[in-house]
C-alpha cells in the first residue's frame, strides 16, 4: 500500500518519510487514535517505503518485488497480529491469517466489528492471547528472508491479554536486530510496562474535508452527499462508509433507541422485558460488538439532546422530532449521568457482563434519572 492510498494524515506520512530518509526508525512503535482513522493502511504503507527499492521522496514505487507482496499482504519479512475468537482450533494469527488478510483487501479501513462479522464471530470476545506471544517470539527469533528488516504489526493491541503482553516485554525492549514492532491501537488501555517501551505516534481523526474527499473519488458520491455523510462520521471514514451502505443499522439503531426511552420514562415492565430479550430484536439478542454499537449511538444520541437548542449541531430529519420533545427531560445533571452508566454498560459488554441482566439494570438506573426530570417538565 502507498501512501497515496491512505486518506489524509498528510503530516504523519512526512514524519514517517523522514525518518526512513535519516534512518530514525524506532523499533517499537505504538500508533494511537479512533476508528476509521486509517492507522493500519498507514502502518503497511510505512512499511512497504521503507522496504522499497525504488522509493520516491514521497511514497514507494508500487511497482518492484517488495511493493507489490507488502501490496498483497505476502511478503514474508512482515507479520500481523490482531484478535481472535479464541477456540480449541484458533490460538494465535496465523491460524486464520487468509481469512485476515482478505478482510483488509476488501476494506482497508475495516474496523474491530467488521473482522468479528467476517469470522460470523460476533457474540464471541476478541482476543490476542498467550499462543500470539509465543508465536511472536518465534518468527522473529527467525532470520529475514530478504536480509533486511522484519516486522510485527499487532492490531487492536489493547485487547492482548496481560500474560501475552508480560510475555513480549524483553523483545519489545531488547529485539533482535533490524526488528521493528508497530502496535496499533485505539485507546491507551494496556499496560503501562508495554507503553513505557514503544514511541507514542498519535494518529488524529480525520477531518469533514479529508473524509468527503474520499467519499467522492472511492465510493462517487456526490459532493453534496458526500459532505452531509463526512459531518455524520465525524472523522471516522469506516463510519462514514457504514452510512453510506448500512443504513439500516443506523433506522435499527434509532428505533430501538427512541422506544427504550419511552419505555424508560414511563418504565413499562411487560415492554422493557419485550424490549430486551425478543427473540427477533431484543437487545439481548443482537451480539455483543453491536450492543457495543448501539450503546455509542445512544451516548451520541444523549449528547445530541443535551446540545439541541443550544448549539449548531448536525441531526438528521428522522431524529429531529424525537430529540426536541425528549431533550426538556435529560437535563445536564442527569445528562452528564447517564453518559456515565453509558459508559460503563459498555465496557461491561467488553468483559462479558450478562445481556439481560445488565440492560435491565441500566434501564431501572435511567428511568430513575428521567422520572425527576419528568415530574418537572409536566409540572
Amino acid at each position: 500500500m502507498q501512501f497515496s492510498k491512505v486518506i489524509g494524515q498528510e503530516h504523519i506520512k512526512q514524519s514517517m518519510v523522514e525518518a526512513v530518509a535519516n534512518g530514525r526508525i524506532s523499533h517499537a512503535q505504538l500508533f494511537l487514535g479512533p476508528e476509521g482513522n486509517g492507522a493500519l493502511p498507514l502502518a503497511i504503507a510505512y512499511i512497504q517505503y521503507l522496504f522499497c527499492k525504488n522509493r520516491t521522496a514521497t511514497d514507494s514505487c508500487g511497482a518492484c518485488p517488495q511493493c507489490n507482496n507488502i501490496n498483497k499482504l505476502g511478503h514474508p519479512d512482515l507479520h500481523f497480529v490482531f484478535p481472535l475468537a479464541l477456540s480449541k482450533d484458533v490460538e494465535k494469527s496465523t491460524d486464520v491469517f487468509p481469512k485476515w488478510k482478505e478482510a483488509f483487501l476488501q476494506n482497508n479501513y475495516m474496523s474491530l466489528t467488521d473482522w468479528m462479522n467476517y469470522l460470523d464471530a460476533e457474540n464471541k470476545q476478541p482476543v490476542i492471547g498467550v499462543g500470539e506471544s509465543k508465536d511472536i517470539l518465534h518468527q522473529l527469533s527467525m532470520t529475514s528472508y530478504e536480509g533486511s528488516y522484519k516486522v510485527m504489526i499487532v492490531w487492536m493491541a489493547e485487547k492482548m491479554n496481560l500474560v501475552a503482553a508480560n510475555k513480549i516485554l524483553k523483545i519489545l525492549e531488547e529485539p533482535p536486530d533490524k526488528t521493528i514492532f508497530i502496535l496499533i491501537t485505539e485507546s491507551t488501555q494496556l499496560p503501562v510496562t508495554i507503553l513505557s517501551r514503544t514511541q507514542i505516534t498519535k494518529i488524529p481523526r480525520l477531518t469533514e474535508e479529508e473524509v468527503a474527499t474520499a467519499l467522492m473519488q472511492r465510493n462517487g458520491q456526490s459532493k453534496e452527499v458526500a459532505l452531509s455523510v463526512a459531518r455524520s462520521a465525524e472523522g471516522n471514514y469506516r463510519y462514514a462508509q457504514v452510512l453510506l451502505t448500512e443504513n439500516e443499522d443506523a433506522v435499527f439503531f434509532s428505533k430501538k433507541f427512541q422506544d427504550w426511552m419511552r419505555i424508560c420514562l414511563r418504565m413499562d415492565g411487560e415492554k422493557l422485558s419485550e424490549w430486551i430479550g425478543s427473540a427477533d430484536s431484543g437487545i439481548s439478542t443482537i451480539g455483543r460488538e453491536r450492543q457495543k454499537q448501539f450503546l455509542a449511538y445512544s451516548i451520541q444520541t444523549i449528547r445530541k439532546s443535551l446540545l439541541i437548542g443550544k448549539l449548531a449541531i448536525s441531526i438528521d430529519a428522522g431524529e429531529q422530532d424525537f430529540l426536541t420533545k425528549f431533550s426538556p427531560y435529560v437535563p445536564l445533571e442527569s445528562g452528564e449521568v447517564i453518559f456515565d452508566e453509558l459508559n460503563k454498560a459498555y465496557h461491561a459488554i467488553e468483559r462479558n457482563a450478562h445481556p439481560k441482566i445488565l440492560f435491565t439494570s441500566l434501564s431501572l438506573r435511567i428511568h430513575d434519572l428521567l422520572a425527576a426530570s419528568r415530574k418537572l417538565v409536566t409540572a
